[in-house]
């Protein structure tokens, strides 16, 4: 998994040399995943009950119920938080508080996971403020500790899932809003879920967030000096979603790296008032 990760990241890197910091950021954090062991996610759902969820548009969990295992989030967290002390002078109070934390408090990593699949921002603050880190902070490396599980969870779905017969702009396993789009080698629109990383193919003149499909309402801009990235938005509920044309690049390149590769375009979307 590393080689390929720094594959793809020194691609990426020579068409946007600006975010080799945080590409190989991200690449460190993600090497302290490796060798983890994560228990066996319990999904079954009947053949017919989950062909009748996706013909009523409900995905196979809820983002609160999805069987994820938060002792192995928890152990990936303050290997995080631990490494961050040691690299990070100016965090490594906050980082060492959140390793003693999570060893002094059971509850404590359990109950961020929690708040972060229910949405709950007081929460996440409050428990930031435990450590002494910015509530974002901290959000962003408990998510990211969540992703071995959530691959986990979400590999086990994927076979369960008609993905032609999901038209919903939410992903069909954990019902969350895609962060990131990609056009496909034939120009197909696919989105990309912000929590769990499915992917699901979903109409180009469509919005996923409020199923708006008035063309004179729909609209997309690029940046001025980067072939094949777009944010394509929405007038009428002001969202926006970052897009990769694969059609203007040879590696097919992960969406989570992409999603951190193109940060300045959130910048310029929210410019334009987006959000």
């Amino acid at each position: 998994m590393t080689q390929n990760m720094q594959e793809y990241i020194d691609y990426i890197i020579k068409q946007r040399p600006f975010a080799k910091d945080i590409l190989n950021s991200y690449k460190s954090l993600v090497e302290l995943m490796d060798d983890l062991e994560i228990s066996a996610p319990q999904v079954h759902v009947e053949k017919g009950v989950q062909e009748l969820k996706v013909k009523e548009g409900f995905p196979v969990f809820a983002r609160e119920d999805l069987p994820l295992d938060f002792g192995a989030a928890s152990t990936v967290l303050s290997r995080i938080a631990r490494y961050l002390a040691h690299e990070q002078n100016q965090e490594r109070n906050a980082m060492e508080n959140c390793v003693e934390q999570i060893q002094s408090d059971p509850e404590w990593a359990p109950s961020l996971f929690k708040a972060i699949l229910e949405k709950d921002d007081e929460r996440i603050s409050s428990l930031a403020a435990d450590v002494g880190l910015e509530p974002a902070r901290l959000f962003f490396l408990a998510k990211l500790s969540l992703k071995p599980s959530l691959e986990k969870v979400r590999d086990a779905c994927t076979a369960m899932i008609d993905k032609q017969a999901w038209d919903q702009g939410y992903c069909p396993v954990c019902g969350s809003e895609p962060n990131m789009a990609y056009l496909d080698k034939k120009g197909k629109r696919h989105l990309h879920c912000e929590l769990c990383g499915e992917e699901w193919p979903y109409p180009r003149m469509n919005c996923p967030f409020c199923r708006n499909e008035d063309q004179q309402a729909l609209g997309y801009f690029h940046s001025d000096t980067e072939q094949g990235l777009r944010v394509d938005f929405c007038k009428k509920c002001q969202r926006y979603i970052k897009t990769i044309d694969r059609r203007e690049f040879e590696l097919k390149t992960p969406m989570d790296l992409e999603y951190l590769a193109t940060l300045h375009l959130d910048i310029l979307a929210e410019k334009e008032g987006f959000k």
